[in-house]
């Protein structure tokens, strides 16, 4: 029971975050041929609040979501700071990686932030994701 609730919480969260990665990437950028990456309205700006979220999201929804099913459930504010933890890191680690990896480039076309977002989102949401709710599991 334990690898199918992980798992299958792992795709729901993959789904919905991507959904939003997406959304956000086309309200931010949308209609935009190429994008800068520095400065106010770049790629490394707008993926702080992207990591930020995604962490967040991927970390306190699915423990919340079944924290009931745990023996005993945890409690919300240890999943809350805990997610607020793991959202700090994740900036703290993928921006900085971000910005050595585009050191050099100054614009990027729509499609490379799309799918500069996307992979980045998945990688980040299925790796919280997967660690908190195992955490959860061990826990009982």
């Amino acid at each position: 029971m334990s690898r199918g609730l992980v798992a299958r919480e792992t795709s729901i969260s993959l789904v919905v975050n991507s959904v939003l990665v997406l959304g956000s990437n086309l309200m931010a950028f949308g209609g935009q041929d190429e994008v800068p990456v520095w400065g106010a309205g770049g790629v490394l700006f707008d993926l702080l609040p992207t990591c930020f979220i995604c962490a967040l999201m991927g970390s306190v929804v699915p423990s919340l979501v079944n924290r009931r099913r745990f023996t005993p459930p945890p409690d919300i504010r240890f999943i809350l700071l805990r997610g607020l933890i793991l959202a700090l890191l994740a900036v703290l680690t993928l921006i900085p990686a971000a910005t050595l990896l585009l050191r050099s480039t100054e614009v990027l076309s729509f499609m490379q932030v799309l799918w500069l977002k996307m992979l980045l989102s998945a990688f980040l949401v299925s790796g919280v994701t997967l660690w908190s709710l195992r955490g959860l599991l061990h826990r009982m």
